[in-house]
């Protein structure tokens, strides 16, 4: 089963914008399997494990600390869920070095599906890679995209020739159009993307075939102000609404 997600973090002179496209599986998309959980210390869009088809772990998060995390999935398996270990690092990562403890911890309990994920905070942004016992976490020093192909794990999933262009080109796309985001209508830019097509291999995934974009979002970290912009469907056709989180 394979699926793509575009995920990325804006370092801006105010602080960071984060952001995910989430594409998925016809099947999800029909469903319309968007739920949110929001409580005093965090607000997070669920994770679907895309084994069991099961709302699991987190998928893009934030927490009062201002530590957020996204997914991006890589390889399916009968393993635990990357999701979770999202789910997990939003909860327990105040700073960047609880970021490791968190990440051992974790994987001392057993094998996990092919995931990256990507953890920004204020002070710095970190990538995780994991599969089965595997796992690697690398700090990025300026803003950076990511999607669904390993960089720091040696493993090249079997998937259709279409989902490896469609990483490789989104990931192209993100990397350039990145350089030029300045506030939240370039990022939103950006998320609405059909280059080089309106199709399977744009950020804008406007397929209709098996994956599309289901979902949009944007967590803007400015100070102490933290904001979280969403929309449901293909972000070219939608509005962003967003909500103030964490207000004292």
């Amino acid at each position: 089963m394979t699926l793509g997600c575009t995920v990325g973090v804006v370092r801006i002179p105010t602080g960071f914008l984060f952001f995910k496209n989430r594409d998925l599986l016809w099947e999800f998309r029909e469903r319309r399997i968007l739920v949110f959980e929001s409580t005093p210390e965090i607000h997070a869009l669920r994770g679907i494990n895309l084994k069991t088809g099961n709302l699991e772990g987190v998928s893009i998060g934030v927490n009062r600390s201002r530590a957020c995390v996204a997914s991006t999935h890589v390889q399916s398996s009968d393993d635990t869920s990357y999701d979770l270990l999202c789910q997990r690092l939003l909860q327990d990562v105040r700073e960047p070095a609880d970021i490791r403890s968190v990440l051992d911890r974790f994987m001392g309990g057993g094998p996990v599906q092919g995931g990256r994920i990507l953890v920004a905070l204020p002070e710095a942004s970190f990538l995780i890679e994991v599969f089965r016992e595997e796992s690697r976490l690398e700090e990025i020093d300026s803003s950076f995209a990511m999607t669904n192909s390993f960089s720091l794990i040696d493993f090249r999933p079997e998937r259709p020739e279409i989902r490896d262009r469609s990483s490789d080109t989104r990931l192209g796309v993100a990397a350039r159009l990145i350089e030029g985001v300045r506030h939240v209508g370039d990022l939103k830019s950006l998320l609405r993307s059909h280059v080089p097509d309106k199709g399977p291999l744009s950020i804008c995934n406007h397929n209709t075939g098996d994956i599309g974009t289901e979902s949009s979002h944007i967590i803007q970290v400015q100070g102490d102000w933290v904001g979280w912009s969403s929309l449901a469907g293909a972000p070219c056709e939608n509005d962003y609404d967003t909500v103030q989180l964490f207000q004292r």
